[in-house]
């Protein structure tokens, strides 16, 4: 077996023995996914590059990816994150420029101590609508928002370990193991309304919203 492949097995199984139902095709049985050949995706910049930190009631993730594509015609139309912990709501940020049209940052909630300029963002490259040419690659922040705190044994600066699973066009999945370094000292910061983004949004998570 490949190092890469027994380290995402490992992960996967930290997760699952940490008390969150993911599926592993390794134990579970096989899943149709995209070839590995296909695609390359890593997790990439400084150990605090990658973050969930506490923002308000919820947390706040920024990821810092490189996702290469080995093919034409590959776009991803949904990206979900799994973590050692359940999440109730997650979204992913909207591009500023659907918002309103003005905006070049990114902001969470609208605030500007935690603002991140378009351009070095991919959140808005990853959409169904922008396939990539054979050998292209997108390269910046992914960044989200759920509605659960950081469970509390996680302390300040230690590892989260966690997946992301991409699906392109056809449904078919590509998981990359990651991790997080907890920022607990955000936790007084209290953010304003996150914008909602629209039904159907081609990054939206599966897990169902609750209205409260």
């Amino acid at each position: 077996m490949k190092q890469g492949a027994f380290d995402q097995l490992s992960y996967a199984r930290r997760i699952r023995n940490a008390g969150r139902p993911i599926h592993i095709p390794a134990d579970d049985g096989e899943t149709r996914c995209i070839p590995a050949e296909d695609l390359r995706v890593r997790q990439t910049g400084g150990l605090i590059e990658s973050t969930a930190f506490d923002w308000g009631a919820g947390t706040g993730f920024k990821i810092y990816l490189l996702v290469t594509s080995k093919i034409s015609g590959f776009a991803v139309s949904r990206i979900e994150l799994e973590l050692p912990w359940t999440q109730s709501y997650f979204q992913w940020l909207e591009d500023p420029l659907v918002i309103d049209g003005r905006s070049q940052c990114y902001r969470f909630g609208g605030d500007r101590s935690f603002e991140f300029k378009r351009e070095l963002v991919i959140n808005h490259r990853l959409e169904v609508t922008r396939p990539f040419s054979a050998g292209e690659s997108a390269k910046g922040f992914l960044l989200g928002f759920g509605y659960d705190p950081i469970p509390e044994k996680f302390s300040q600066g230690q590892m989260i370990p966690g997946f992301l699973v991409l699906y392109d066009q056809f449904s078919r999945p590509y998981r990359v193991p990651i991790e997080l370094w907890a920022n607990r000292t955000t936790k007084n910061l209290r953010p304003r309304r996150l914008c909602t983004r629209r039904k159907g949004g081609l990054l939206d998570k599966r897990d169902p919203i609750r209205r409260d």
